[in-house]
């Protein structure tokens, strides 16, 4: 749906569009959205709310100034509730993806296992995906990627593991110095561990709260959720039309954490690590061999 809307609108001459994600379900799909966009300069941001958070320009002074020293890992999880594994991946990993896309520079390759009672997926476990995602398989997704600033990152998700106290859905960025943890959305909760040896147990080290205005400094704005961060994307949006540049959130972007999606399940397709940009834009999971 949103690759006919997106292109119908640019051949009509809209000037900008707001899209909730997932962006589309193949990368031809979103190959397509991307050029007519470009082709008639048409702006798209993408609901990935995190990239208009205000405790993201914190995080990133802190990196920037070496807080947590050298980044080596940026580990990233789903809900994994009952849509853990593939569906997770989709829905929600796409939020995680996009975060380890902007941290950690533009992925080089993937290399990942999806499994669905813990076997690898078959063309029998193909199904088809809720929220308009295509096809989808597995209850297990074990993802490591090479990012272009020398970072390796990680993705994982596995159905009904989220525990009793919530879940770990966000990011966690690990340096030679430190930790950052954050959270998803306008105000996730965020913080950092000054430790290089990743364990407040053994160093008895304090995790400090990051806010927008700062470490260690409590929150001066209230956390509307979804509309803070809805609000925020719109206004950056109309910023990016006036000043004729891409939102914060673009579609090219957006098209980055699809790909890194889609890589999971071509990379199990092949059994080997996948380099991007990726060769194949179908849906892997439309090649998948019976068992």
């Amino acid at each position: 749906q949103h690759r006919d809307m997106v292109v119908a609108a640019a051949e009509q001459g809209v000037k900008g569009i707001y899209l909730e994600k997932p962006l589309c379900r193949t990368l031809k799909e979103a190959d397509e959205m991307v050029d007519a966009c470009k082709a008639r300069g048409v702006k798209v941001a993408v609901s990935h709310q995190t990239r208009y958070s205000p405790k993201l320009p914190v995080i990133e002074d802190l990196l920037r100034k070496g807080a947590i020293g050298k980044l080596l890992e940026i580990r990233g999880r789903g809900k994994e509730d009952s849509r853990g594994g593939g569906e997770d991946l989709w829905v929600l990993g796409t939020h995680v993806l996009d975060m380890m896309h902007y941290l950690g520079g533009k992925p080089r390759w993937c290399f990942a296992s999806v499994e669905q009672n813990g076997r690898p997926i078959s063309k029998e476990d193909v199904v088809p995906g809720n929220e308009g995602i295509g096809l989808l398989a597995g209850d297990s997704v074990h993802a490591m990627y090479r990012l272009g600033d020398g970072v390796t990152g990680y993705f994982d998700s596995t159905r009904n593991a989220s525990g009793r106290g919530g879940n770990r859905f966000g990011i966690r960025l690990y340096g030679t110095e430190g930790i950052v943890e954050m959270g998803t959305g306008y105000l996730g909760a965020c913080l950092v561990l000054r430790d290089p040896l990743w364990s407040s147990g053994r160093s008895q080290k304090k995790w400090i709260p990051i806010s927008s205005a700062g470490v260690g400094v409590d929150e001066p704005l209230e956390d509307v959720g979804l509309k803070g961060g809805n609000d925020l994307a719109v206004r950056d949006l109309i910023a990016a039309i006036e000043a004729d540049r891409k939102p914060k959130s673009s579609i090219e972007d957006a098209r980055v954490a699809t790909e890194m999606i889609v890589a999971v399940f071509e990379s199990q397709r092949q059994g080997t690590p996948v380099f991007f940009p990726l060769k194949n834009r179908e849906n892997p999971l439309s090649m998948l061999a019976p068992q």
